[in-house]
């Protein structure tokens, strides 16, 4: 028999029994459209992240700290041996950051500032809002997208790039006027005893468009050193004798990234890139997909079931069929591959509509989300499915649903022909 004819024969004898075999298809639906539609969920939840994190973490940079024998993301990967132990982790030295400049392709080395604010206002305004203040290099602040206004540089003082979230909060008009207007972040000293306060005023040079999620007040280096120093009530902090914990460097460019991280590893200190972040959130985002597939996967299995009862049921009821195909000179093979392209056949189907079903729904909730809480986030789709989600998941579909054919069809070959013949 040819594949043609058995594959004929196969999607015929399926709809003998049309209610059971809707039935066994829709089971395998249920659980095609879980497996697409979580897919897709987790592909558009990690898009959405890299989005932003690529809007603020600049690709040509390192982060560089002093710490020994740290693991950047520690608790993962399960227990390690420590072989050597640090009781005080070591801030830099001015000659660890001059062997770190003079490392082959780096640009610049900036101090990462930790800016603690207790609130930002308005300056026609007494009332008060949470805040992020961030002191960025000009190539880092230059990344970010802007709604209004421009960039600041390293040689600006008292400017600022701000949330657009901050506008309607403020209740000032989302418009060109924003621009040159001032605002106020307050900041505290670091010791609990010590009820000193400082007002820091800077004005709008730019607002952050709404496409990233921050409540964030970016500044440079010089005002944040400055607003860090009064916190820490250190005035070297962020200097030759003081550098910190932890530097940014910057690349010549981002081919550089790799081998500036080697070197500045072989120097003994922890070195983490864009990629190493991304590397990561891939890896969290792959578990967090295996875990909502994993509904679909049971889903499939019980479909595998009843795939394995509707084909042992039709070869009950078509035992003398059986025989009679034998007996005009069918195969064991050919009986055999007839009732697994019967089961893959299920597969297929249920992979099919059930795709289809998932990216009707898929759809639907990017429209829904997109009217209401993701409408600040234009462009983002909640539900993405990829080039390969398609077609890899009607081939799982079809693979589960032929593997369960098979114990069906090796039984219903393995029938003896003159038996088959008597059955009634």
């Amino acid at each position: 028999m040819r594949f043609s004819e058995i594959l004929s024969m196969a999607f015929s004898n399926l709809w003998r029994r049309k209610l059971r075999t809707v039935l066994t298809i829709a089971a395998v639906v249920i659980g095609a459209t879980l497996i697409a539609l979580m897919a897709s969920l987790g592909d558009g939840l990690k898009g959405f992240i890299v989005g932003q994190f690529g809007q603020t973490f600049p690709e040509d940079a390192v982060i560089v700290s002093s710490g020994r024998d740290i693991n950047v993301f520690r608790g993962n990967g399960g227990p390690q041996e420590i072989t050597s132990v640090n009781t005080v982790v070591q801030p830099f030295t001015a000659e660890d950051i001059s062997k770190i400049k003079s490392i082959p392709g780096v640009e610049r080395v900036d101090y990462l500032v930790s800016v603690q604010a207790r609130y930002v206002q308005p300056e026609d305004s007494a009332r008060m809002y949470t805040v992020d203040v961030s002191g960025a290099p000009a190539y880092e602040a230059a990344i970010r997208p802007l709604f209004l206004g421009s960039t600041i540089s390293d040689g600006d003082t008292g400017k600022c790039l701000i949330s657009y979230d901050y506008l309607t909060a403020f209740g000032w008009s989302v418009d060109q006027s924003v621009i040159g207007r001032k605002v106020i972040v307050s900041v505290g000293k670091q010791l609990a005893y010590n009820t000193d306060t400082r007002d820091f005023t800077f004005t709008i040079q730019g607002v952050i468009d709404k496409k990233v999620s921050s409540a964030q007040l970016l500044i440079t280096q010089t005002d944040a050193i400055e607003m860090a120093r009064y916190y820490q009530d250190n005035p070297l902090r962020y200097s030759e004798q003081q550098p910190g914990f932890t530097v940014q460097v910057k690349a010549e460019n981002a081919s550089r990234v790799g081998t500036i991280a080697a070197a500045v590893k072989s120097l003994g200190f922890n070195a983490l890139t864009a990629d190493d972040i991304l590397a990561e959130i891939n890896r969290v985002f792959s578990v967090i997909q295996v875990g909502l597939s994993a509904f679909g996967i049971i889903a499939l299995v019980v479909a595998a079931i009843g795939i394995i009862n509707t084909l042992l049921m039709a070869i009950h009821e078509r035992t003398r069929e059986i025989g009679v195909m034998k007996a005009v000179g069918a195969t064991r093979s050919n009986i055999r591959a007839l009732f697994t392209t019967e089961g893959a056949a299920l597969g297929f189907l249920g992979g099919g509509i059930g795709v289809i079903l998932a990216l009707v729904l898929g759809q639907l909730l990017n429209v829904i989300g997109a009217q209401t809480f993701l409408s600040n986030f234009p462009g983002f789709k909640l539900s993405v499915f990829s080039f390969w989600l398609v077609p890899g998941v009607i081939a799982l579909t079809t693979a589960i649903s032929l593997l369960a054919g098979l114990y069906p069809a090796s039984r219903a070959a393995r029938l003896d022909p003159v038996e088959a013949l008597r059955y009634e």
